[in-house]
Order: structure tokens, then C-alpha cells, then sequence
């Protein structure tokens, strides 16, 4: 586009500063006027032209408006790729809670299907995982509170498991026993009463001991269904048993305890701390690695404990934290190669969760001081929030 060339613009008389749609440019103030338009393409009519309408007069347009293009923001592309791998991550949480939900569904009256609809959920699972041989970044999914909550336990036990089990070089085989254990190995909850998983008082000792045999409700239940490896049957039974003999349903020791489940019973433990039944405290994430750590190396492999807190980080999404410039934040992803600076989603007054500043810590100046609980924040900061969701966690499926 040249002085000389004779234009139509596909706008309407509002939208320029022109007299006319249609006239022949006059001088190079004209042009920059157009192209501050940020039309795609502008018709040049060659009869009405006093110069020709050349190939390389379209080159040099093509030159000028990428030199004109401003360059993009490199704060903003990280910013648009952590949204793309949360929604990612979140799509396929769902889809995963969702699935074995179906699964369930079937144990009883459809085993066999019930057991492909998991295998092929595992196997899903690990084929995301292991594409990437770099440790993947964990996101959290703010997911509501429910009676489904054996769902989002059996899901978020099976995917912190076999990301832990990859870090610790357990093979593909092996982290597929591990990943079907980890889904079914509360089945077995669904045969304690829902007056007794849903109560709020401290349960009785008939009650304790009631809920300590699920462990085995879920062995015979994956038995009758007689699809699933035998392998995962050690897993499933003693993910409540402890290496000092301290745990349940039989109060075995660290040499009956093979190593798969060892990691199993950490995860599991985890997860019930953060997220625990009715009638139990609920405690942050530091918390609970805390007290998991206190027992590491009695009750606890302590090497796939230390591995557990390298792999969620040590500040894990969901967590609350103080920042050194006096704001709170939500952890939203771990970062795997500066585990103090994550990424982390800012709790400001008139926010929430869809329209939070979020920051990356490696890329700003601000540091954590420590981890916070919800009653620890100012309430005008957390009016927008539900203190009640569910961390759940999953990585990006598309990480290269």
C-alpha cells in the first residue's frame, strides 16, 4: 500500500477518521492512520490508482506491520501457558474421577467391565505420565466437598503415587500395579455404614473396629470381581499397616510390607490428613508432612516420604502461605526445579478464583515466609473463597 492507490475499507463510516470509505491516499500520514486501524487486509482498487499495484508493494506491507507488531509479553505468555496447563490438568482430573466413578458403578453386577474401565483409565494415566521423562509440575483442582469423597481420595492417592513411583524409578509395570491399587484400595469403605464414615463425633471402639476391616471388605470385593492381578492384593490389604507393626487390620512389620506398598501407605496417609473423614481434624499440607515426618523411618519408609515432599513440593498446591510483602496467597502448580517458588494464585479483597493476580515466584521478587491456615487470613481477603473445597491434584497431560 502506497500513496497513489485508490482504497475501499470494509469498515463502517464511524469506525475511521476518513471522509469516505473509498479515496486514493494522498501522503504517508494517511498510511500510518491505516494501519493504526489493525485491519487484516485493505482492497486496493488498481483502474482507480495512479500507481501500480505490485506483489512487492504487498511484501513490504507484510514487513512493515510485523515490524510494527508489538513483541508479546513474555510475563503474559507464562502466565496464558500456567492457565492452559491448569485447565488441562483439571479437564483431565475430571475426566479420571468421573471414569472411576462409572467404574464402581459396575464392580459388583459387571466386574469384568468394571475392571477394563479401570485398566484403561491406569493405562491412560501412564502413558501421559511417562511421555516426559522430566518430573512433572502438580497442579490442584478446587473441587466441592461430598459423599463421593471415596472418588477424589482413591483418584488423587493413584496419580500422587505413580508420579512419586516415576521419581523414584519404578518401572512402567510396576507403577501400573501400583496406579490399579491405589484406585480400588478403599473399595471396601463402601461396606461401612454411611451413619459411621459420615459421622462427626469420635466414633466408638465398636465403631474403630468396624472401619479398620474395610482393608479386607476390599480384598474379598477385588476377589469376587476376579478380573484384577493378584499383585495388587499385598497393596490393597495393608495400606494401613505400619513398618513398626503399629497399624491395621493385622498389625504386621516392615518385612510383610513390600516396597510398593510402603509408598501406597504414605500417599494414603497423606491424603486422609489433608482431607480426612468427618469426623477427624483436618490439617494443611505442612502439617501433615510434619507429622508423617515425626514417625519417618518407624512407621514410615522415610525415603519415599522425602520423596512424597520433593514431588509435591515443598510448599504443595492447595497450600495457604504468607508472603514477604505482607499478602497471602493459594498455591496453584509446584515447580519441580525451584521447589520454594511456585506458582501461586494472590488472595485479594473483591476476588476469587477467576480473577486472582497470579505469580510465579521464580520470576518475582516476592518470597514465602511461611504456610498459613484459612483462619490466619483476614476474612475480607477470603470473603470470594470456599474454605471447604477439596485439593485435588494432577499434572499436565500435554507436558513435553
Amino acid at each position: 500500500m502506497q500513496v497513489g492507490h485508490y482504497i475501499s475499507l470494509p469498515l463502517g463510516w464511524t469506525a475511521h477518521p476518513f471522509m469516505r470509505n473509498s479515496f486514493k491516499i494522498k501522503n504517508q500520514e494517511q498510511i500510518t492512520v491505516l494501519r493504526s486501524l489493525g485491519l487484516e487486509q485493505i482492497e486496493i482498487i488498481p483502474g482507480k490508482s495512479s500507481i501500480a499495484v505490485t506483489l512487492q508493494a504487498d511484501e513490504q506491507l507484510n514487513q512493515d506491520q510485523l515490524a510494527d507488531k508489538p513483541q508479546a509479553d513474555p510475563k503474559q505468555l507464562w502466565l496464558e501457558e500456567l492457565r492452559k496447563g491448569q485447565k488441562r490438568a483439571n479437564k483431565a482430573y475430571l475426566q479420571s474421577a468421573d471414569k472411576f466413578r462409572g467404574a464402581l458403578a459396575k464392580f459388583t453386577s459387571r466386574p469384568d467391565e468394571a475392571y477394563y474401565s479401570i485398566f484403561e483409565q491406569v493405562n491412560t494415566t501412564l502413558q501421559l505420565l511417562f511421555k516426559s521423562s522430566k518430573a512433572h509440575s502438580v497442579y490442584v483442582s478446587l473441587e466441592p466437598c461430598s459423599d463421593e469423597d471415596i472418588f477424589f481420595h482413591s483418584v488423587n492417592v493413584a496419580v500422587i503415587s505413580v508420579l512419586v513411583a516415576k521419581n523414584l524409578g519404578f518401572t512402567e509395570k510396576e507403577c501400573q500395579l501400583l496406579c490399579i491399587a491405589a484406585m480400588i484400595h478403599d473399595i471396601g469403605e463402601l461396606k461401612v455404614p454411611h451413619q459411621i464414615r459420615r459421622k462427626l463425633q469420635e466414633w466408638t471402639s465398636a465403631e474403630q473396629n468396624f472401619y479398620q476391616t474395610h482393608p479386607k471388605f476390599s480384598v474379598d470385593l477385588i476377589k469376587k470381581a476376579g478380573s484384577f492381578p493378584e499383585e495388587i492384593l499385598p497393596m490393597v490389604l495393608n495400606h494401613h499397616e505400619r513398618l513398626d507393626g503399629s497399624g491395621y487390620p493385622r498389625g504386621v512389620t516392615a518385612k510383610e510390607i513390600d516396597k510398593p506398598t510402603q509408598l501406597l501407605a504414605i500417599v494414603d496417609a497423606f491424603e486422609h490428613l489433608c482431607s480426612p473423614l468427618a469426623n477427624q481434624k483436618k490439617l494443611t499440607p505442612q502439617e501433615a508432612f510434619a507429622l508423617l515426618y515425626k514417625s519417618a523411618g518407624t512407621k514410615y519408609n522415610k525415603l519415599y516420604l522425602e520423596q512424597l515432599m520433593n514431588t509435591l513440593g515443598i510448599y504443595p498446591p492447595g497450600s495457604l502461605v504468607s508472603l514477604d510483602d505482607g499478602n497471602f496467597a493459594m498455591v496453584m502448580s509446584s515447580n519441580p526445579k525451584q521447589k520454594l517458588k511456585p506458582r501461586v494464585l494472590l488472595l485479594e479483597k473483591g476476588k476469587s478464583f477467576g480473577n486472582a493476580n497470579v505469580l510465579d515466584l521464580s520470576k518475582e521478587p516476592q518470597k514465602i515466609v511461611k504456610s498459613v491456615k484459612w483462619d490466619e487470613v483476614p476474612a475480607v481477603l477470603t470473603k470470594n473463597y470456599d474454605a471447604k473445597l477439596r485439593c485435588c491434584y494432577f499434572f499436565d497431560p500435554d507436558q513435553e
